[in-house]
């Protein structure tokens, strides 16, 4: 027994001893984060639309699809939209049953995916899809072909940012900041302050189309760091 407590006591202090020998190797740092933003002007314009058909008779809920998908394709092709900027989802058949389980509806969808730079077309493709029944205007997002850039910039002003914050609050303590060591990025995604999720049928629209209310405001692109300085 007297040898077990004889072990206990020089295991906390053996424990004690290195845990203070830590305390004192221990790195002195000051961790703190660094924020920037860009606005850039926004030049690409992404669409999506919904081409979709409710029909007891599923042929005629296709060809019905069909014509008013091709009619946007070549409404696309006509005002410039290149070819290669321009997808679509394919068909989706989906069968439903009425309340009373015997009767059915079938729905037909396709999606229509486009970007275009030219914004001038916004008033026509609205316009003409207002002709269309079927047709939504599901998504209409603004990016910008600089954001890799824009966000490069971002980032190197966000680690500024965070350096000149740590020298700041070392100096209130008489110290100095060293070398980093640790640096992480926390991403966010572009902020499009005028992005559009419709879901109305343009069909329902009873605009003239004789004025644009579409205005594509600025892109807000950030960075964010996080990085641990040395005090010396």
């Amino acid at each position: 027994m007297k040898n077990l407590i004889t072990g206990i006591v020089i295991f906390i202090f053996t424990f004690a001893a290195a845990l203070n020998s830590f305390s004192q190797d221990k790195q002195k740092v000051v961790e703190v984060t660094g924020n920037a933003t860009i606005e850039v002007q926004p030049d690409v314009m992404n669409w999506e639309i919904k081409v979709q058909d409710d029909n007891n008779d599923l042929q005629s809920a296709k060809n019905n699809n069909d014509a008013s998908t091709g009619k946007i394709l070549a409404m696309l092709k006509d005002n410039g939209v290149k070819e290669e900027k321009i997808s679509t989802s394919g068909l989706r058949f989906t069968k439903n049953y009425q309340y009373d389980a015997k009767s059915k509806k079938y729905t037909v969808t396709n999606t229509v995916w486009f970007s275009t730079s030219d914004f001038s077309i916004y008033d026509k493709i609205s316009d003409y899809s207002v002709t269309l029944d079927n047709v939504y205007i599901t998504n209409t997002l603004l990016s910008s072909s600089k954001e890799i850039e824009s966000r490069k910039l971002a980032r190197v002003n966000a680690l500024k940012a965070a350096k000149e914050k740590a020298e700041m609050m070392a100096a209130v303590y008489g110290k100095e900041i060293g070398d980093p060591i640790m640096i992480s990025e926390e991403y966010s995604s572009p902020y499009f302050g005028n992005q559009m999720n419709n879901m109305v049928s343009l069909g329902d629209y009873q605009g003239n189309g004789d004025s644009s209310v579409f205005s594509k405001g600025l892109v807000t692109i950030s960075a964010k760091v996080k990085v641990v300085f040395l005090i010396k």
